[in-house]
């Protein structure tokens, strides 16, 4: 696999940069940019070890996170200190790669469960031993498998999971209430393409205009999670490659049913055309419903005058599935191992996966399962309303080239969402392009 396939943010590729020439010095210049937690207490700046923390987090997210790296800081008695870095997600990965090509890593960082398949096979990540996790206090048999498994490659652990994250059906109950569809605080929803068109109909006859019925952005990554959530729903579905990886290999019956549901709704515009910002629209009360990650309750929960709930995806095919993914941390690859610093960023991850009721604050559900069956998660709103879905994630296939097939899939989706091709020429079209990106 070449060095060019990690300079993929979720969006927009970005090409391959010259590492070598400049590159220990454009490390530098980036980390001027990036924020350090300021949590350093007198104890800590006396501690024997200092290790370095990178995180990708934005708004919410990284206040948590500070959060808990300074309580961190103030309660372990090792004599630890961690220094977290947070960064844009935009270029997290990019700066993360050249930081660990040019022998600059962090000790810890938290890696998305999708990138495994391809930092692993590039050694950018280390493997975690049984004894050193032994010894840090990590007991894998307490997190969720679903969750734990995608952190484990070839029979080996490369990552400690932190959560899951997820696409669910946010709702305005204000809407729901006037068009019908909830009472007794209940959403009333029948199964099936059917039941979940007649629901949003329902809704688009009893809100004004200006309040769409389902909020999709019809650009970037968005409306892939929708199609992939539905699609593997199916039995047989959610597959992009052959068993061997080499080729295109979707289920075409399956890939087919489910993007024409979701091109109908486009068309009959129960998703309306042209949705910039879906977050910013539901937060107004300009949308009943909403498909996003689990990331924005926080920010509903501080919205004005929005009386809204939350709830897993609804199962409309076969079994229930929503696209995810999950934040894990992993030990980048170092110039030279420092087993006292190993060691050190193992117990923090396992101090912080346990404390995953308090990371859950930002939407999240804990990876660790006593952190999700703690009184301290169960007791903040919303989240018993969706934890279950955790069982239920449909994740990217683990393919070194992921990024870029999502990449391609998007620009498609937009291209059938605009009306310029059709589902068949999108699905006559698709394995090729896949083949082609397999083949670089």
């Amino acid at each position: 696999m070449g060095r060019s396939d990690f300079w993929y943010g979720k969006r927009t590729p970005l090409w391959l940069i010259p590492v070598l020439a400049g590159g220990v010095l454009a490390l530098g210049l980036w980390l001027t940019d990036a924020f350090e937690s300021g949590y350093e207490t007198p104890a800590a700046a006396e501690a024997q070890l200092t290790i370095e923390f990178w995180t990708p987090f934005s708004g919410g997210d990284s206040s948590f996170m500070n959060g808990l790296v300074a309580r961190y800081n103030e309660e372990n008695t090792d004599g630890v200190t961690v220094r977290m870095t947070n960064h844009k997600l935009d270029d997290y990965y990019m700066k993360l790669s050249t930081a660990i090509v040019t022998g600059q890593a962090p000790d810890i960082a938290i890696v998305h469960a999708s990138k495994y398949a391809q930092y692993v096979p590039a050694k950018f990540v280390t493997p975690i031993a049984a004894d050193e996790a032994q010894q840090a206090g990590v007991d894998w048999r307490g997190y969720n498998p679903n969750i734990l498994g995608r952190t484990i490659l070839s029979g080996q652990h490369y990552g400690v999971p932190l959560d899951a994250h997820f696409g669910v059906l946010y709702y305005n109950k204000k809407w729901l209430e006037r068009a019908g569809v909830y009472k007794d605080g209940k959403v009333i929803l029948k199964p099936g393409e059917q039941g979940f068109t007649e629901f949003l109909q329902k809704i688009r006859g009893s809100v004004p205009d200006s309040v769409a019925p389902l909020a999709v952005p019809n650009i970037r990554i968005d409306s892939l999670w929708l199609w992939w959530s539905l699609y593997s729903q199916i039995d047989g579905g959610g597959r992009l490659y052959t068993a061997d990886g080499q080729h295109a290999g979707l289920n075409m019956a399956a890939a087919r049913k489910s993007l024409s549901y979701v091109d109908s709704l486009y068309r009959e515009r129960l998703i309306p055309p042209d949705i910039n910002d879906a977050t910013s629209q539901f937060a107004r009360g300009d949308a009943a419903t909403l498909f996003l990650g689990v990331w924005s309750i926080g920010l509903f929960e501080q919205a004005e005058n929005l009386d809204f709930g939350v709830m897993p995806l609804p199962q409309i095919y076969d079994h229930p599935a929503a696209w995810g993914d999950a934040h894990t941390l992993a030990l980048p690859a170092q110039a030279k191992t420092d087993p006292a610093k190993r060691q050190a960023a193992l117990r923090f991850a396992d101090w912080l996966t346990r404390h995953g009721d308090v990371w859950a604050q930002a939407g999240h559900i804990p990876a660790y399962e006593a952190a999700a069956q703690s009184p301290v998660f169960l007791a903040l709103p919303h989240r018993s309303d969706y934890a279950d879905a955790a069982d239920d994630v449909a994740y990217f296939p683990d393919h070194p080239k992921q990024g870029r097939v999502s990449d391609e899939l998007v620009v498609e989706l937009e291209k059938l969402w605009s009306g310029s091709q059709t589902v068949e020429g999108m699905l006559r079209g698709i394995p090729a392009k896949i083949d082609r990106i397999l083949e670089e």
